[in-house]
């Protein structure tokens, strides 16, 4: 496929996962080409050596604006809209890996963008946490008939897209509307977003195809899943022709997890430290251990340093000396 590759945005506290994520692309997909977008500092030459991954960061974004507003959870992937190394591109969160030809989805000719059209209904609870609260989408948005659209928003964990199908000034838009009204939508990028897409296709403003290939695992009991996707010692073994992108939207997937199935993503990760630090059976699986364990301390110590500036501003603003 012409001027196309796969996009992953990812963190410090997910990069173990995107690993993981590259290392099913490389197994599915061969040579496609892997751009990461990376929120933070670290060093991804691992990957770049390995799998000729791409790097855009904060030191080389070139639009000032995505640099300066779009980084960081649930922001970092939009920059792919304008700057992605490629015309067509498809996106996939950290925690998420390709199964089956999935390219075989990307149908550029029709379509500007394509979705993931969900199997399940949210109840009204889920659905205003996970996407937004109608009310005042009917309050801010008038002239966007979100009802239509209900059965059809999705979990922006992956999607196909073109490069520049929004404007910038559409997007700066959002991002000052969110900033002065954060109770609208919750989880990051993914109310606005599907906002955005929806709205622009009923304007006439993009060509919007939809397809179910996205599987969130807590969806789904571990049985199911471990049917569905077996991994057996000569690898993953994919049922007739399917494809889809597995996304573990809720418990991460760790080395012998008994809280998630994660075959899949333990393979996965296994062929990527095979790949690029010629590591292999034991030895492979203590330096991935230790990757789960980091997060896990890196997660926590996170938690208490913001309890800390929590109890720090609650004592400043009653007066407490300690």
């Amino acid at each position: 496929m012409e001027d196309f590759g796969i996009i992953i945005a990812c963190c410090d506290q997910d990069y173990h996962l995107a690993k993981g994520c590259c290392g099913s692309i490389r197994h599915f997909l061969g040579d496609v080409p892997i751009c990461l977008i990376i929120d933070g500092t670290f060093s991804a030459s691992a990957l770049e050596k390995a799998y000729d991954v791409r790097v855009i960061n904060k030191s080389n974004v070139k639009n000032q604006v995505l640099r300066d507003r779009s980084f960081g959870w649930g922001l970092t992937k939009m920059i792919a809209f304008w700057e992605s190394p490629w015309s067509n591109f498809l996106v996939l969160d950290a925690d998420t890996m390709v199964w089956g030809n999935l390219l075989k989805l990307a149908n550029f000719k029709d379509f500007d963008i394509i979705v993931d059209r969900p199997l399940y209904q949210d109840s009204f609870e889920d659905f205003s946490l996970f996407f937004f609260k109608p009310q005042e989408i009917e309050k801010h948005f008038p002239n966007f008939n979100w009802q239509k659209h209900l059965g059809e928003y999705f979990c922006t964990g992956t999607f196909f897209a073109k490069r520049d199908i929004f404007s910038l000034d559409e997007y700066i838009n959002m991002l000052d509307f969110v900033a002065k009204n954060p109770n609208v939508f919750w989880l990051g990028e993914q109310g606005f977003l599907n906002l955005m897409i929806f709205r622009d296709s009923d304007e006439g403003k993009l060509r919007l195809g939809q397809s179910s290939w996205q599987v969130i695992v807590p969806k789904f009991k571990w049985e199911e899943l471990q049917q569905r996707f077996p991994v057996e010692k000569t690898g993953p073994v994919v049922q007739g022709d399917d494809a889809c992108v597995i996304h573990w939207a809720g418990p991460k997937p760790t080395l012998y997890s008994s809280q998630v199935y994660s075959e899949p993503m333990n393979f996965s990760r296994r062929k990527c430290i095979a790949d690029t630090q010629g590591l292999t059976g034991l030895t492979a699986d203590v330096l991935l251990k230790r990757e789960d364990i980091q997060r896990s301390l890196n997660i926590y110590q996170k938690k208490l340093v913001r309890k800390a500036r929590k109890l720090l501003k609650l004592s400043v603003n009653q007066g407490v000396n300690y």
